[in-house]
């Protein structure tokens, strides 16, 4: 269970943590919750580099379908203005 703590800074009980219930300077929590946080945060980071965007896919096809078709119908005019 997490819990807010304050460090005590009085000249006696210098860094001292106390759980409070107004300040929350920090946060303690369990060694699974913490395990369950890097794990979600390593999932919610690899969704977000990899994902699939079919909108950014539809734009690259489209433009080398297109580069495709451009470059065919140029070589097939150097092609024939060769043969002449």
């Amino acid at each position: 269970m997490a819990q807010c703590v304050e460090v005590i800074q009085d000249g006696i009980n210098d860094g001292l943590l106390q759980v409070s219930s107004s300040a929350c300077d920090y946060v303690l929590v369990t060694q699974s919750e913490l395990q369950t946080l890097s794990d979600m945060s390593l999932v919610n980071t690899l969704n977000a580099l990899f994902a699939f965007d079919l909108e950014t896919f539809g734009l690259i096809h489209a433009t080398c379908l297109a580069t495709f078709v451009t470059a065919h119908g140029v070589g097939w005019v150097v092609r024939l203005l060769g043969k002449t």
